[in-house]
């Protein structure tokens, strides 16, 4: 059963725009063998459709299931829970039949789904009116490292093929949120990369290294273990290991992620110690879930430094055991960050759905754009290089329209085969760049140095 359907920044005088092309092309060569450019594992997803279940197709299940899919594709959209308390936003989900484009039934088992797709635009729409974040539909991948303790104290790694309950809450609310995630296939070659233990301590090195076969932006490692007063986490003795390009938080906690989650069972856990250096082997590890200590050597080498347990860790032990039935130790790394929190929740998947919550939030506040007033909207002009065919200016015309940062492109001059292209901007220049950043489509421009040139100029990747 289916519906019918289906800022201102001047432009240069002529002189200085003829300079600025010939260095473009110039430029071009140098980018083309720099090593700073970050592949991304970005994905483009669909963020105005939501999958609702309900019990039957009845007219009062399908205006219920109707209400929550836009609430859902609100909150893909927008990267926030907090959007869906506005009233411009309450205003529309009173009424989804007006942004409702077409909606169907699908069918899994014995389980039915209504699946309504909605007006991306006049949801965007919405959005901007109300300035709140937009977020458009390319997310970075995500791949999660979960190691789990049973009851006999055995560890495991959960891949792909494992049915455990925080996987299927990872699943489902990564699925509501937009995010693309994944779970290691723990194959042969998993196994020889990586060990259960070095999942469960949360080792930053080899989680990375084991990780560049999936080519994915961010990785997440936690453990997941019974919260009581007799866990202690493991204090390994291993040596620690070099993290390339990477920074850790002095303040890390759950809300290194977030946005904290909303569900008091989930509450973040916000100790941290001071950094010191340390004196004897050095362990790439965490005690009680948060970092206890990083000191940069001369070599650029980070050395975690672990101090003993002292009575007080002890009894903050006990204390965390009265926040939830179980507890999830993470560590977040992504290119040029490593961040490290816990949260505490009655069940694995409270935890599951927190976690992804957290993360969502967190991603939101990277990349998603919160707009302007028309009035004060930026206009700037951006070169691109390698546009030499009639095809190639439709594909980075379609591309630039397509960023949810962008609300319209034109060329404005050609100049071999370099385009000059004049965008006006819902957002910043600073979001320009983290949502080009996303993908390998445009390349900016650098130097012998590996130094952005001046200006905004890129090289299309097609």
């Amino acid at each position: 059963m289916t519906m019918s359907r289906a800022f201102s920044l001047t432009g240069t005088n002529n002189l200085m725009k003829s300079y600025h092309s010939l260095l473009l092309t110039c430029a071009v060569a140098i980018t083309l063998v720099s090593t700073s450019f970050f592949t991304s594992a970005t994905q483009r997803i669909v963020v105005n459709e939501a999958k609702i279940l309900v019990e039957d197709q009845s007219t009062r299940a399908q205006q219920k299931a109707a209400k929550r899919a836009l609430r859902e594709v609100f909150l893909k959209m927008s990267g926030t829970a907090a959007s869906l308390n506005n009233s411009g936003v309450k205003a529309a989900l009173a009424s989804p039949q007006s942004l409702l484009r077409s909606y169907r039934y699908s069918y899994e088992g014995n389980k039915t789904y209504y699946v309504a797709e909605f007006d991306t635009s006049k949801v965007g729409e919405i959005l901007q009116r109300e300035m709140l974040p937009l977020w458009g539909d390319r997310r970075p991948e995500t791949l999660i490292w979960l190691a789990v303790q049973d009851e006999k104290e055995n560890k495991l790694i959960i891949d792909e093929s494992l049915d455990f309950p925080i996987a299927e809450a990872l699943r489902t609310t990564a699925q509501e949120r937009g995010l693309p995630l994944s779970l290691p296939l723990m194959d042969l070659t998993d196994n020889v990369n990586i060990t259960t233990y070095d999942v469960w301590a949360r080792f930053v090195e080899p989680v990375r290294e084991a990780s560049r076969r999936y080519s994915v932006d961010n990785i997440i490692a936690a453990r997941l273990y019974k919260n009581d007063s007799t866990f202690v986490p493991d204090l390994p003795n291993a040596k620690s290991n070099k993290v390339p390009d990477a920074s850790v938080s002095e303040n890390s906690h759950a809300d290194s992620i977030p946005g904290s989650h909303s569900d008091s069972n989930a509450r973040s856990s916000e100790n941290s110690n001071d950094i010191k250096n340390s004196q004897s082997e050095q362990v790439d590890e965490i005690q009680n879930g948060v970092v206890q200590g990083v000191n940069e050597t001369s070599e650029g080498e980070f050395k975690p430094a672990i101090k003993p347990f002292s009575m007080d860790e002890f009894e903050a032990h006990a204390k965390r055991s009265e926040e939830g039935d179980f507890g999830l130790d993470w560590v977040l790394i992504s290119k040029d960050s490593v961040s490290y929190g816990s949260i505490y929740a009655d069940s694995p998947t409270l935890l599951g759905s927190a976690l992804m919550d957290a993360y969502a939030d967190y991603l939101s506040s990277q990349y998603a754009v919160v707009g302007i007033d028309k009035a004060n909207r930026e206009v700037l002009e951006i070169s691109v290089a390698n546009v030499g065919t009639i095809e190639s200016y439709a594909d980075v015309s379609r591309y630039l329209t397509t960023l949810s940062v962008i609300e319209s492109a034109s060329l404005k001059a050609q100049r071999g085969t370099v385009a000059t292209f004049s965008i006006t901007l819902i957002g910043t220049t600073d979001d320009l760049m983290n949502t080009i950043g996303l993908e390998s489509k445009l390349r900016p421009v650098t130097d012998a140095y590996g130094q952005p040139v001046q200006g905004f100029s890129f090289y299309w990747n097609n």
